[in-house]
This record gives C-alpha cells, structure tokens and sequence, in this order.
C-alpha cells in the first residue's frame, strides 16, 4: 500500500512539471510583483496603472486607496519634486507601476486629475496600536474605545511599535462599519483635517447661549473622533465629539438633524462639542 501511494505522488508531481514551468515562464513575462503584493498582480503587472485617491503623501511616499478599495504604499523617488507637492488627501489620481520592492509598489509616473475629488470619505482618528498578528491590528482611540481593525486590505503597512502613538485613516461603509485604510505612526489627526485658512469666533450658523455656542445641522457621517454637519447655509463643518457622552451619541445617525452645544475655534470648519441633541 505504502509502494502505491508513493508512486502515486511521484506521478503527480511530474505530471505537473511541465505545467508549472510554463506558469513560471508566464509570471515572469508578465512581471511577477512577488510577496504580499502577488494578489495585485493583476492589476498592477509590469507598467500597469493603478487609479484611485491619495490617502496621504509625504516626502517620496505615497498612500493610494484604489478603486477596488486596497491600500497600496507607492514609492514616489523617481517623480519630480514638483509633482509629488502637489499631492494632497483626497486627490483622485493615477500612477503607472514600474516594479516592486517587497511590499511597496515603485511609480514611474503620477498624474493627478486637477479639480476632481474623490468620493470616499477618509477619517482619522488618534491612538495607540496596542497589537499588530497577521491581518489583524488592535488600535485602541485616545478616549478608550479599542477596535479591532482588519488590515488584510492594506499593502505596505509600516512597522508601528506597540503602545506607541498613531493614527488610524478609515471610511465607513454602507452599515457605518468601521474599514480601515491606513494606520500612520505618530498623531497625524489634528493636522490632516482639513482647513479653509480663514479666521472667525464662532462657526457657521452658530449661535451663543449660556451653556455655550450651539450649531444646528444636518449629520453628514460620524465618526469615532468627531461628525461632520451641514449647517443651514450649506456650509460644512467638523465636530470633535471626544467629550460628548457616548449614549447620546448612540442614536445619532447621518441624516438626522441635530443641535450641538459647544466651543468654536479660530476656523469656522471646526467645532468642538459638549453636547449633542438630535431632532425629532
């Protein structure tokens, strides 16, 4: 019996030869990107195109979420100076793929696609990563909310040492699930909002009571770290919900309208929360 199965084996494995070489012979022609990136093979190849929207860039690293929602580190070092400034969260772009190097896809072209943004909404929020096995990331959010993120989507990921400050890039998918889209070390949050340069005491819309100033609006997503609202004058504006107690925040869902109570800052885009009372 032990004779059989081991001619069987041996039969099967050179039955297979010629095959494997030829799949061998294949990848190489058609540009094998190897380690965890052999599952974008298909889309990236040896000068492909990847085309999607810029999660951050910085120095010569770009982060690219593509049309089919994956996470791609970029490594820009080859585009001109000029062009990689021009970068920034949001943009809808397209890089052509020259090669990769581990896990990092190398670009030999950027194009940005001037005056259009993308349509995925990128969050942020600040934390530690508490721990990182396989797929799997427990990031932990400074007010004590600990998530366990799934990162099997995310190529690239840099090492993040555990109890170390971070930042968590995520959207929100059709249920409000959180999906993550990139985990960058240090606190970034704060700085990567987004901002019109412009100076005002209170927000748009807003009004000052004793309790403070309140603003009135529509709920346009929520967050772990904060909401964004549309006031009544179709402005829009970020909340920071941290000191809002979480039951109230429980039933708070996009489309609803609510009145918040609160501090405006220096940027009328930006309003910190004490209270939240949703519209009935």
């Amino acid at each position: 019996m032990n004779v059989i199965v081991i001619l069987t084996a041996m039969l099967v494995l050179v039955g297979a030869g010629p095959a494997a070489a030829q799949s061998n012979t294949k990848d190489s022609k058609g540009g094998t990107l190897g380690g965890v990136l052999d599952t974008l093979a298909g889309i990236l190849g040896g000068g492909s195109k990847l085309h999607g929207s810029v999660v951050t860039a910085h120095d010569t690293t770009l982060v690219l979420r593509t049309d089919d929602q994956r996470t791609v580190r970029v490594d820009t070092a080859s585009i001109e100076p000029k062009v990689r400034q021009q970068l920034t969260p949001g943009q809808s772009v397209t890089v052509t793929a020259r090669g990769a190097g581990g896990d990092v896809v190398a670009a030999s072209d950027v194009q940005v696609e001037p005056g259009k943004t993308a349509t995925q909404n990128f969050q942020r929020v600040s934390g530690t990563v508490q721990e990182h096995s396989g797929n799997r990331v427990l990031f932990k959010t400074r007010d004590g909310l600990t998530l366990p993120v799934d990162v099997s989507q995310i190529h690239g990921l840099p090492y993040i040492a555990s109890n170390t400050p971070a930042t968590l890039i995520y959207q929100q998918g059709s249920k409000q699930e959180i999906q993550a889209v990139w985990i960058e070390p240090g606190d970034i949050a704060a700085s990567a909002s987004p901002s019109t340069g412009a100076a005002a005491s209170t927000p748009a819309a807003g009004t000052v009571s004793p309790g403070g100033q309140t603003l009135q609006g529509m709920v346009e997503s929520v967050g772990l770290s904060d909401l964004t609202l549309q006031t009544s004058d179709g402005k829009h504006v970020t909340v920071a919900i941290s000191n809002v107690d979480r039951s109230a925040l429980a039933s708070v869902r996009p489309g609803d309208a609510v009145t918040v109570t609160g501090t405006a800052g220096t940027d009328p885009t930006h309003f910190t929360a004490t209270s939240i009372t949703t519209s009935k």
